[in-house]
């Protein structure tokens, strides 16, 4: 997968709708390199969303750290393999992707903080429920 479709699937990502996006299980279940690069994506994205949905939903942050922390542990490697990989793919096509992974996670936030307080309900409940499933098995 090219670069260029790769940030190309993460911003179609970032634009769908807050449900669709978080009813997805976070844990991949492939252990392509791409499947390994979303998941680095998701943990540079899901604590922002997280911080959004504590913006306006109270007590959310430490529901979301403890089932966050757990998740991140247990696909320590692959969300580091996925980072050398979206870098490495950035590096080729002289793209920041660190820059470019601030940007989808920005405009998460700013839908997040316009949307109605029941779709963030839905959708952060929907985050918790997704890191909470089970890790797919390497």
């Amino acid at each position: 997968m090219t670069l260029r479709t790769h940030f190309l699937v993460l911003a179609v990502s970032a634009t769908l709708g807050g449900a669709a996006l978080a009813a997805e299980p976070p844990a991949a279940s492939s252990d392509s390199p791409e499947a390994d690069a979303s998941l680095y994506g998701q943990s540079v994205t899901l604590p922002r969303q997280a911080a959004a949905c504590a913006e306006r939903i109270a007590d959310y942050m430490p529901r979301f750290q403890k089932v966050y922390d757990a998740w991140r542990r247990d696909n320590a490697a692959r969300i580091e393999s996925g980072g050398r990989y979206i870098r490495d793919q950035a590096a080729k096509g002289g793209v920041n992707a660190d820059e470019g992974m601030a940007r989808l996670a920005g405009a998460d936030v700013e839908r997040l903080r316009k949307t109605s307080l029941e779709l963030l309900t839905r959708h952060c409940d929907l985050m918790l429920e997704s890191l909470a499933a089970p890790a797919a098995t390497n």
